[in-house]
């Protein structure tokens, strides 16, 4: 299966949201395992959507059966899932509970999952796709990554109560370790991200705030 999913890749109900990086057919059983799973870690509190739908039929060939009978008995039905579609989205519990809820749910997909919240801040992982890209360089087009937040649009306010704001919204990619994938960072970064473990991005950024 080739190709991201362009539609359905971005929250609109809930706060957060489990997101697939991987390809595959998802079965109605696992699907409904995959709510049981966050309705029980919830508590039945809060609220849950499910973004996706078995609407193709798989059909199985008996044993001892010879080519050209024509189609067989249906056994089951699938969700096609490209990568960066929306699975499931949770809304009306706090963080803990929906970041244990969606790991939970994870381990019941047959495909590699990650979190996904309405909006992100300084010092969040996201799953990116490169829209454009630079000829003879390491990364592709339509290509999926994780990044990590820099800096924001959106006031970032501290403990003493400075409030700082940046003129665009910038990630740097990153690998499994959370190590950048380029040698050079450019323009200024928040200091928070020291908190993060993302020591080697600092070390990389001209300008530190």
């Amino acid at each position: 299966m080739k190709g991201i999913s362009y539609r359905g890749n971005a929250t609109c109900f809930g706060k957060y949201a489990l997101q697939a990086l991987e390809p595959a057919w998802i079965t109605s059983r696992k699907i409904e395992a995959g709510r049981r799973a966050m309705t029980r870690n919830a508590r039945r509190g809060g609220k849950i959507w499910i973004r996706i739908f078995p609407d193709k039929l798989v059909t199985v060939r008996p044993a001892k059966i010879h080519m050209g009978s024509g189609k067989c008995s249906p056994e089951y039905w699938v969700a096609v899932v490209k990568p960066g579609r929306i699975l499931y989205e949770m809304g009306g519990v706090t963080e803990n509970i929906a970041r244990m809820a969606i790991s939970i749910a994870t381990s019941k997909m047959p495909i590699r999952g990650a979190s996904n919240r309405r909006y992100a801040h300084i010092g969040d992982v996201i799953v990116a796709v490169i829209k454009d890209a630079v000829p003879n360089m390491p990364l592709e087009r339509s290509e999926v990554v994780r990044a990590v937040i820099v800096r924001t649009c959106k006031e970032l306010k501290r403990d003493n109560g400075m409030i700082i704001r940046y003129d665009d919204n910038a990630a740097v990619v990153i690998d499994q370790e959370g190590n950048p994938k380029g040698m050079q960072v450019f323009g200024a970064i928040a200091r928070e991200l020291r908190q993060f473990n993302f020591t080697k991005i600092v070390s990389l950024a001209p300008k530190v705030l």
